[in-house]
This record gives C-alpha cells, structure tokens and sequence, in this order.
C-alpha cells in the first residue's frame, strides 16, 4: 500500500504507541494514522516561529520549544493531542507586541501551559513523565508535567573544552534508565542522576569536530552525527570510539537488533555490530528524515520532501 506524502516538508517526526505527531519545518503540527501513516486533521501552527524540540510527554501529551529569532523570543509548551489543535497568533502580529511591549502576553495557543524561557532552548527530553529542558547560560532544569521545578543544575562545564569556541554548549540530553546524559558542541557529555540532577561522572570524547546530533543504542552504546561529513560509534563499556566518513550530514539513526540504521544525505547506511570496521552504503534520490520501523520490522525513511520510501540498504 502506497502512502501519501506529508502534508507539509517535516522537520520532526514523533512516534509513540498511540500516536504519531508531524511536525512541519514552518512551525506546523499534524496527527498522521498510526499504521496508514495519512494526515488525520489539518495542519495548525500554535505559535509562529520554529519549533526547535519536541517530545511526546505520554501518549497524549506534546511538549516543544518554539523559538522566533527574528524578534528574539522563545517559549516552552504542552499541548494535549486529545483535543484539536489551534491556530495561535500570526507572526505579523506577534512583531506589533513586540513593538508595543506586549509580547510576553503571547502565549502557545491551546497550550495546557505556556512559558516565557528567557535564553535559547538547546536540548529536551523525557524522565518518567517529567520535562528536562537545557538553555543557553541558564543550565539543566527538571520539572513535572504541571511545569513545577523538581531540581536545577548550573551549565555544565569541562576544563579541557575551554578554549574550544561554543564546545560546552549542550546540543542533545536523552534520558536511559534512572540517568539523563547531556552531550556537548565540543564532545563534553556528562550522566546526570535523574532523581536529583547530581553529576554521576562526566567526560570529553576527542572528535576533531563538532557534535550535531546524538542517538542512544540498544547496548547503552551511542551514535553521533558529527560535523565535516563524519559520525562516530561510542561503546563506553568496551573503551570504544569509531568514527567514520559520510556523504553528508545524518538526519537520523536507528539502533535495531545491535545494528546501526542511519539516513541523511542522499544516503542510507548500515553500520552492523558484527563488523564495526564496515558500513554498507546506499543512495537515495533524496536526503533522508526520519527512520521508522514497522510492526513487519520494515523500516520506512521519510524524506526532506514529505515522501515515504522503504529504507534502501540491506546487510550482505
């Protein structure tokens, strides 16, 4: 059966076992069929400006950050997708508060809460149906679903990134078992006890270039897209650091069975646990999303265009 493009270019797509939730490159949110993977309502923007991060809470609550550089604003939200989404206010309009004075009155439409954050977000993710956020200069927070501080820790720093422009920035937090990991610009990461955001240990990997994006895997080993076309495979258990050339920046990556499932640039690639010294390598028409995988353990790519093509590379 043959899906349907998206209904708007997606910049991020979440999955839960109830839900799938598109979220479009202009700001736009849509519910798509679980298994039909079709728009189940239209496409509505509750606040202009990007949505930087996103996170499904539970099954039926989405939490994001919506940023608007232009007029230098940012907010954080939770929206319940048991009930339609709004339309919020227009981005015309929002340059008239601005001006006026009236901004921090604008608030994410429909939002079960909406808050002001008054630096970057740069990082979110999930504990326990707890919200942990990272802004620029302002450090770690975590707070429940009713947006209610549980604990807070000041920007996380490492002596040997100093003098690296930018490389203790938090780029990527992901939350595994009773921890939440935080990972650097510059290739800092740090373990954070999730009770109560105590450093457990922390540590800088050698890269020789920027981290972008990070994914967790199935043997708490992690991948990493990095900057210069490279990505890395970090197995801390066995001491390991891989790192090994692309085509072109990784949009996406799938830990399955202890194999890595990667797409991006015009390419699908694996990166199997069996033979780490290898990738097998696939081109695609186009740059490459988001990976799912299916209940038939296919795998399914969603591509910058909003097209669904099965994920092209196989393991010999």
């Amino acid at each position: 059966m043959s899906i349907p493009d998206t209904p708007v270019p997606p910049r991020l797509l979440l999955e839960n076992s109830e839900r799938v939730v598109l979220i479009g490159t202009e700001g736009g949110i849509c519910l798509l069929h679980h298994e039909r993977l079709t728009a189940v309502d239209p496409v509505h923007s509750p606040f202009p400006g990007t949505i930087t991060h996103a996170i499904m809470l539970d099954d039926n609550h989405l939490v994001a950050t919506w940023v608007e550089r232009e007029i230098s604003l940012a907010r954080l939200a939770k929206l319940d997708l048991r009930t339609p989404l709004k339309d919020g206010i227009e981005l015309a309009e929002l340059r008239v508060a601005a001006e006026s004075g009236n901004v921090d009155h604008q608030q994410v439409s429909g939002a079960e809460w909406s808050h002001i954050l008054d630096a970057e977000p740069l990082a979110l993710c999930a504990h326990q149906n707890d919200i942990i956020f990272c802004t620029h200069f302002r450090g770690i927070y975590r707070v429940n679903s009713e947006s209610q501080e549980i604990w807070r820790q000041k920007p996380m720093t490492w002596s040997s990134l100093e003098e690296l422009p930018d490389g203790q920035v938090i780029i990527s937090m992901i939350a595994t078992g009773d921890a939440i990991w935080a990972f650097s610009l510059g290739g800092g990461w740090v373990e954070l006890d999730a009770a109560s955001g105590e450093i457990r240990r922390k540590g800088a990997l050698q890269f020789k270039s920027s981290v972008k994006r990070v994914w967790k895997g199935d043997n708490e080993d992690w991948l990493f897209g990095l900057s210069q076309n490279r990505i890395a495979w970090w197995m801390p258990s066995a001491d390991s650091l891989l790192i090994e050339d692309v085509q072109g920046p990784v949009q996406d990556a799938l830990s399955h069975q202890g194999d890595w499932y990667i797409t991006g640039w015009r390419q699908d690639l694996i990166w199997p646990s069996n033979d780490p010294n290898r990738i097998e390598k696939e081109s695609r028409s186009e740059i490459g999303n988001h990976i799912i995988l299916r209940d038939n353990n296919d795998m399914l790519v969603l591509d910058n265009r909003g097209q669904w093509t099965p994920f092209s590379c196989r393991i010999d």
